[in-house]
Order: structure tokens, then C-alpha cells, then sequence
């Protein structure tokens, strides 16, 4: 997973969650943001999430 974000000072705002660094880098280049960013989600994210108990919504 990857997640596609905007800087906006302290915490950054989530723009949208692709499969891949592929399936970002394309939402990336059809929707025009000028601080925005991709990062990789870790599975330690992934395992600590599902652990706890969160999902996606």
C-alpha cells in the first residue's frame, strides 16, 4: 500500500491510498496537488492495524 499525501504544515492530509507505488505515482499525475507526496505504508502499519483491530473505512 501506498499513500498518496499533502503537506499542509504539521500533520499532513491523506490524499488517497493506492495498491502500489505504480497505482500513486498515476492518481498522482491525473490529480494536480503542488505539495504532494507518496509514501510507502510499512507492515509494521499494516500488522499494527490489524492487531488493533482498525480497518479501512
Amino acid at each position: 500500500m501506498v499513500r498518496v499525501l499533502q503537506d499542509l504544515g504539521d500533520s499532513p492530509e491523506l490524499l488517497h491510498l493506492a495498491e502500489n507505488r505504480e497505482a500513486a505515482e498515476r492518481w498522482l499525475a491525473s490529480n494536480s496537488y503542488s505539495r504532494a507526496y507518496v509514501e510507502e505504508v510499512s507492515a509494521d502499519e499494516v500488522g499494527a492495524d490489524f492487531i488493533e483491530g482498525r480497518t479501512a473505512a
